[in-house]
């Protein structure tokens, strides 16, 4: 047999453990697990990571490396399948098997006692576990070595080859630019007025909307589903089970636009073209990458008037007592309104990018050991005043309000945005090439775009790196420029100016 097609078949296994784990995950967040079960939980899920860790520091995987290297007249798919084998192999046999085990009992924990602690407003009883989740992070990213600090070592997980150098270079200009924007929005004087987004929207009929909204976007019911979790979240569970969550809690239309966001992350784990199905590729490239579909959908289309020309009729049936006499021209105004809010899911284009950077600073101080734990409260509410202008009432709507650190995902947050600025580059591209698409939205003809999406970054999976993907779409390396365009363009309109 070929050396890289047996390499393959080895990782064949190690996806259908990783999808069994991605289960568990599912059913610990949609079917709300009660606080003591999730010690039984705890246990399944570590010897989950257990056998994937000896699969991964197996003698034989590295003596099959070794042999795919050798071959010679690679394509691209089977020299992708080398590069990231011998990449999952290099940073896992670092890992001591007793820290796998550890960091995946205390997230598990941790999330449970997040969920407790949010529901109590209780930042210390989650304390604790943070501190734990935080050294352990420590520790495995001194075990990896990936790059001179810390903090690189871990976001390389979630975006390989990113730095915080790197990342901290595009943001910083960005930071005082969009605080600039924000405060030429809210100084003119014709502010959208949004109070029609305040009303009471029936939760059940939100998710109703939902669904068809998906449906019509062209995510595959016979391959996935959706239900209703405390955070919003998409996952895989085989090459051909995608699922997605969304939650009818927040202000509406939070749930349609979280909706759209989760969509659009299935929707690129649904284009994997089936070559790539049971393979180490038969993923994202990168988080960013998928940040950028999902937030492209949910904002770039999903906010777009041409959008809600053809929803807005049916949300009206839907609603009548709120919307029946309420014109198009001005929920469209209301839906993308600028304002410094307290929940980063729930912020507008604009000010996203500054909650990503508040947290994006805030996690280098913690994994550089410049700032301790308990500090975080007083810290986070400090900078959320910098950068927005606003102090969070409490801790659930200030540093409780997200999942990712009782998970152990430090390094996550900078791709949010960097999924921002690649989906302004990549859109801008796709409407150079099909300057129509919009008129397709007013139709609720939404194939165009997927299709332009499908053959541009869905099928290739993992197979080119993001800076190459880009490239390879746009003829450039990321540039912040095309995102910054984008929303003066959109937002001066909408704000008269």
């Amino acid at each position: 047999m070929n050396a890289v097609k047996e390499l393959s078949e080895y990782f064949s296994e190690i996806m259908h453990l990783n999808y069994i784990q991605a289960l568990l995950g599912w059913d610990q967040q949609v079917n709300m697990m009660g606080y003591k079960s999730v010690t039984g939980r705890g246990e399944q899920i570590a010897l989950i990571h257990q056998l994937l860790h000896k699969r991964l520091t197996s003698e034989k995987l590295g003596k099959l490396i070794i042999e795919a290297e050798k071959v010679k007249n690679l394509n691209d798919i089977e020299s992708a399948i080398i590069r990231e084998s011998k990449r999952a192999y290099e940073q896992e046999i670092k890992l001591p098997e007793e820290l796998v085990i550890e960091i995946a009992k205390t997230t598990t924990s941790a999330q449970q006692v997040w969920q407790e602690a949010r529901k109590k407003n209780d930042f210390k009883m989650f304390q604790p576990l943070l501190e734990k989740n935080i050294e352990l992070q420590i520790e495995k990213a001194k075990k990896l070595e990936t790059h001179p600090d810390l903090y690189s070592t871990l976001i390389d997980l979630f975006e390989p080859s990113a730095t915080y150098d790197w990342i901290n270079s595009v943001f910083k200009p960005i930071k005082s630019k969009l605080k600039d924007l924000v405060k030429k929005l809210d100084s003119s004087p014709n502010k959208p007025e949004d109070s029609i987004l305040k009303k009471h929207y029936d939760p059940n009929k939100q998710f109703e909307l939902s669904h068809k909204i998906i449906e019509k976007l062209q995510f595959d019911f016979d391959r996935g589903r959706q239900d209703r979790s405390t955070h919003p979240f998409t996952t895989s569970l085989a090459a051909l089970d995608t699922r997605i969550t969304t939650r009818t809690t927040e202000p509406f239309p939070d749930c349609i636009t979280s909706t759209i966001h989760e969509c659009g992350h299935a929707l690129y784990e649904m284009g994997i073209k089936e070559e790539l199905h049971n393979t180490i590729l038969c993923q994202g490239t990168s988080m960013a990458i998928h940040e950028s579909q999902s937030r492209m959908w949910e904002n770039f289309i999903g906010r777009s008037k041409e959008f809600w020309t053809y929803w807005y009729p049916t949300f009206q049936r839907y609603f009548p007592e709120n919307l029946e006499n309420y014109p198009l021209e001005e929920f469209h105004r209301a839906i993308n309104i600028v304002e410094p809010s307290f929940i980063r899911v729930n912020a507008d284009e604009v000010t996203y990018g500054l909650h990503i950077i508040l947290r994006f600073e805030l996690e280098k101080s913690l994994i550089d050991r410049k700032i301790q734990v308990n500090e975080l409260p007083e810290l986070w509410n400090s900078k959320f005043e910098e950068l927005l202008g606003i102090i969070p009432p409490d801790d659930i709507k200030g540093v409780l309000q997200d999942v990712h650190w009782s998970s152990g995902y430090f390094g996550y947050f900078p791709t949010y945005f960097l999924g921002n600025l690649y989906a302004g580059q990549i859109y801008s591209y796709a409407l150079k090439l099909n300057p129509n698409f919009p008129q397709d939205y007013e139709k609720g003809e939404f194939s165009g775009l997927l299709s332009y999406l499908k053959e541009n970054i869905h099928q290739y999976g993992s197979i080119y790196r993001a800076n190459d993907l880009i490239k390879r779409v746009t003829g450039e390396a990321l540039n912040p420029e095309y995102f910054l365009k984008y929303i003066e363009q959109k937002y001066y309109p909408i704000y008269k100016i």
